[in-house]
């Protein structure tokens, strides 16, 4: 059966789906191998956004082209996390003053509840010895532990930021250029993160620049169960189901699970393991989205202030090590006995901080 792989999920659309689907043939092809959409099983074709982060890559790209050698871009082809490259519109592109401004104004796609869509993600270039990259206003500092940065640093994702400097390189490199300072702003950035749980949960003057693949899916809560029947279709021997881009690549690098084996689920993790035809099933998840699962509140089981797991996670990481694998580990127990699958639980730092009763035994042996 011909078909054609999707450079995002993984997933390969087969061809007759492809011809059902309400476009031309040819265009829709060209689409999916860019990873700009999804395919549906009745037809439907749902349009990617992109994330913060892919937004800023561009917006870095083309201030550092503004500023080497063009006075206007109007658009910037960028290379995402996963490896698909994609060309975004460029807006408020200037040249003055020894600096290149762009701005990328984020499309969250047919996602339509992202709070981020219709944001102007800028960047500033300016001449260097060396590439530096910063965050500017309106970009998040984190203020509690549990996000895998440092308390003060800007909430730019470590991945992200190897992709911006990836991508600024390019531009430096086609130029022979080997410095540039980097700053990324979002001018409206502080005033939409203080509508959102960004700072009850310690991210504050802004929003965070991230995004695990680079595209922001565009599924309502259905249509993702839809998708997930179709990607565990005909899986027999073993699937891996992780709540997210994140906890996937983990179970890959950490525990050597095949990529290929894995799908992300969000938080219909617990559906696609009821929905599982394979002989062995694996959830890999983050702790916040274990308690979430089982509906625990962490809050109840400890007796000291936190504002979210991950704070929480942090604070036992330092304080009692054996108490946080206990709590964890019972919660995977607890995850396992209601799903039937072995649990891994990673923390933001890619840490083994529970697994399910049997999967310690076996790993201990």
């Amino acid at each position: 059966m011909r078909g054609i792989r999707d450079p995002v999920s993984g997933k390969i659309y087969p061809d007759h789906l492809i011809r059902k689907a309400p476009l031309a043939y040819d265009l829709l092809v060209e689409q999916i191998k860019q990873g700009r959409v999804v395919l549906l099983d009745d037809g439907r074709v749902l349009r990617r956004g992109y994330t913060t982060g892919t937004c800023a890559a561009a917006a870095s790209k083309a201030a550092s082209l503004i500023l080497t050698c063009m006075s206007e871009v109007r658009s910037v082809d960028v290379i995402t996390p996963v490896g698909v490259r994609v060309v975004l519109k460029v807006e408020c592109a200037a040249k003055k003053e020894g600096e290149g401004v762009a701005c990328v104004r984020v499309d969250s796609g047919d996602y339509k509840h992202d709070t981020f869509n219709g944001l102007l993600i800028c960047a500033k270039a300016r001449r260097a010895a060396k590439l530096t990259i910063k965050a500017g206003k309106g970009i998040g500092t984190i203020k509690k532990e549990g996000f895998g940065g440092k308390i003060g640093m800007p909430d730019i994702y470590p991945h992200i930021l190897k992709n911006i400097e990836e991508n600024v390189k390019e531009a430096l490199a086609a130029h022979s250029q080997k410095g540039m300072e980097i700053e990324i702003f979002v001018p409206e950035g502080e005033e939409v993160a203080r509508k959102t749980i960004l700072p009850e949960l310690g991210i504050e003057g802004g929003i965070p620049i991230f995004g695990a693949t680079g595209f922001v899916e565009p599924y309502t809560d259905d249509d993702y169960k839809h998708v997930i029947d179709f990607l565990i279709k005909d899986r027999k021997d073993m699937l891996g189901v992780s709540t997210g881009e994140k906890s996937k690549r983990l179970a890959v690098e950490k525990l050597k699970f095949p990529a290929d084996k894995i799908v992300v689920a969000g938080n219909f993790v617990r559906y696609a393991v009821e929905r599982s035809d394979a002989k062995r099933n694996v959830i890999f998840t983050m702790p916040a989205k274990l308690c979430d699962m089982l509906e625990v509140n962490p809050h109840e089981h400890f007796n000291f202030e936190f504002s979210s797991v991950g704070e929480l996670v942090e604070r036992l990481k330092r304080e009692d090590c054996r108490q946080l694998k206990e709590f964890f580990g019972k919660l995977a127990d607890e995850l396992s006995i209601k799903t039937g699958a072995e649990v891994y639980v990673f923390d933001n730092s890619g840490e083994l901080i529970g697994m399910s009763s049997s999967q310690t035994s076996t790993q201990q042996r």
